[in-house]
């Protein structure tokens, strides 16, 4: 299956690799919950014969006293009540009622942990989607769209109520149905026969019929719907873009451009999915009449006979044809979710790749005492492009203030992804105290960093949480964010906030000016204690007063934290105590600014 293409992987393959990947206690799981459908299946072919016992029992009940299953029971059973009619009846009904009963609470049972089990598969799957997207190399990130990977983590549905939970059903209908049918025939072959024939060719013809019809529509269902949730992610994160264009219509006819089709397809899909049940309802009247045909027309037989082999066979076509329908349904709805599971598949893999080139969530300690250096490290986005970064060599001593400068793309930004960890050079080394900086201890040196981009990412939720970020509520040490909001210069505008550290700041935090969304961002990086404060770009979105006072607020912590500040206005780079300048992905020069500013200007 390694080799074969994920797009022609079949049920059965999908299953398999599926289930490979499950839990030990997840397989025992589900070995246990098909050992209660058996258990349940022989209770629904029990109940049916009790059933049709006790509608000839009322219908004919002297020739049920007589037959040879009440003198069964009457000789090996002291039961003085199946002497008469009326006891007869009663005891039947009991029976019967007794045995419905201890079915359906066992069926209620079964389904209930089948519904569970198939839930916690998507949890599970989930967890693996979104653990594995956050372990990838940012460089992956880069070339991804972010609403494709939220849209995989969401298919998770499909491989739990869409996947699982019927091909359980599957199981549970044919077993029933199996074990149903081999007791009509024990019963009555001639009739069995009528049964299988009848419902078996009305099955083949309606999955060899629809089954073409069905994976076409579903790749193209899935297809559409990843274009619509890219319209719409699109529009609302743009909002802003989006009014200010005035594009609206321009959106919204994007969306209705895929959502047309969509529901076109959807009304197919609908149509594919009812009609198994309209054709097997059919069949199945048909099938009844035959059979009473024969019986009445081939065979000498008393009513009673005839009553309770109806009986039998009603409430088997009861049962069949409901579950006969399902499994259709359940293989149409499997056929619909493969498109989506097989995306799945390849992120999974690549997943499980990564973890395999890089290893997984190591944390090998490393210190940072003396010096950070770049030792003829060259980077490319891609491994055939142009370098991005070219042959960089130089040292940051802990403590220092250092400035990185260079017009746009001259590879600054490309320069901090490299010395936070985020890319990997393809040539050279970042050594960290002479540690060579590897995916084994990136987790323990990105600890000791606190990060301040240009445009801070402020979810919808309190200004405690925001800085925190990512932290269980409860565990926050809130006098810890109030400390670190103080040193970000904050209090003024936190006493103007309706609930101090607990008010909510809305998403993207509209409710702040962007010098205090850069304020929130520096407290966020304090709060994590870094020894490395870097700051992206931090005032260049800012106006001059806003920026004079963030700049202020940075070289508050000089002498304090080793700082990193790369900008585009010099006046922020000024009181450093190195430069180093950046030109088209490499180092022009390197000093003090008092060495660097002034060719830098000229240039």
């Amino acid at each position: 299956m390694a080799s074969q293409p994920i797009a022609q992987m079949s049920y059965i393959d999908v299953f398999k690799w599926v289930f490979c990947r499950m839990q030990p206690f997840q397989r025992k799981q589900f070995w246990m919950l098909l050992g209660c459908m058996v258990v349940v299946a022989f209770g629904e072919t029990i109940t049916l014969g009790a059933i049709a016992f006790f509608a000839s029992a009322v219908t004919d009940p002297l020739n049920v006293l007589s037959s040879k299953y009440v003198l069964f029971i009457k000789k090996f059973m002291e039961i003085g009540a199946l002497n008469s009619i009326k006891g007869l009846i009663v005891i039947s009904g009991t029976f019967m009622c007794t045995l419905l009963m201890l079915k359906n609470s066992l069926k209620t049972f079964a389904g209930y942990f089948t519904m569970r089990f198939s839930t916690a598969m998507e949890t599970y799957f989930g967890k693996i989607l979104l653990d594995g997207f956050l372990c990838m190399p940012y460089q992956w990130h880069l070339s991804r769209n972010s609403a494709d990977l939220i849209n995989a983590v969401n298919w998770r549905t499909y491989l739990g109520r869409n996947f699982f939970r019927p091909s359980l059903n599957i199981f549970n209908d044919l077993l029933m149905i199996f074990v149903m049918l081999t007791a009509l025939l024990i019963i009555q072959p001639a009739v069995s026969f009528i049964v299988i024939l009848v419902l078996g060719g009305a099955s083949f013809f309606i999955y060899k019929v629809i089954k073409k019809r069905i994976d076409k529509i579903s790749i193209l269902a899935r297809d559409y719907q990843i274009a619509i949730n890219k319209e719409i992610s699109m529009s609302i994160q743009g909002i802003k873009d989006v009014k200010i264009s005035g594009n609206q219509d321009i959106f919204i006819s994007k969306y209705l451009d895929n959502a047309i089709p969509f529901s076109k397809i959807a009304g197919y899909q609908g149509v594919y999915s009812n009609a198994p049940p309209l054709i097997l309802e059919t069949s199945g009247f048909l099938m009844l009449f035959i059979s009473i045909c024969i019986m009445l027309i081939s065979f000498d037989i008393t009513t009673a006979y005839v009553t309770g082999t109806m009986a039998l066979l009603a409430v088997t076509a009861w049962k069949v044809l409901p579950a006969v329908s399902q499994i259709l349904s359940s293989m149409s709805n499997i056929r619909n979710s493969l498109p989506y599971i097989q995306s799945l598949i390849i992120y999974i893999l690549l997943i499980e790749e990564n973890y395999a080139n890089w290893g997984r969530k190591h944390n090998s300690p490393i210190s940072f005492i003396d010096r950070v250096a770049f030792r003829n490290v060259c980077f490319s986005y891609q491994a055939d492009g142009s370098q991005i970064i070219q042959n960089f060599n130089f040292e940051i001593r802990k403590g220092e203030t250092v400035g990185i400068i260079g017009a746009s793309g001259a590879g600054k930004s490309t320069l901090v992804d490299l010395l936070i960890g985020l890319l990997r050079p393809f040539k050279g080394e970042i050594n960290i105290d002479q540690q060579n900086l590897s995916s084994k201890n990136i987790k323990s040196w990105l600890q000791m960093i606190g990060y301040v981009p240009q445009f801070p990412y402020i979810y919808d939720e309190t200004l405690e949480q925001n800085i925190a970020f990512g932290e269980e509520k409860e565990k926050i040490d809130r006098s810890w964010v109030k400390q670190c909001c103080t040193m970000a210069s904050m209090d003024n505008f936190i006493h103007d906030l309706p609930e101090d550290i607990d008010s909510y700041i809305g998403e993207r935090g509209v409710k702040l000016s962007g010098g205090q969304k850069q304020r929130v961002a520096i407290a966020r990086a304090l709060y994590r204690k870094p020894q490395i404060m870097i700051f992206d770009e931090a005032t260049s979105s800012l106006d001059s007063k806003s920026e004079k006072s963030i700049q202020k607020t940075i070289y508050s912590f000089k002498g304090k934290q080793t700082l990193i500040i790369i900008a585009h206005r010099l006046s922020s780079v000024e009181k450093c105590d190195k430069i180093i300048w950046v030109e088209h992905g490499k180092i022009r020069k390197i000093g003090k600014p008092s060495e660097v500013l002034p060719n830098y200007n000229v240039v």
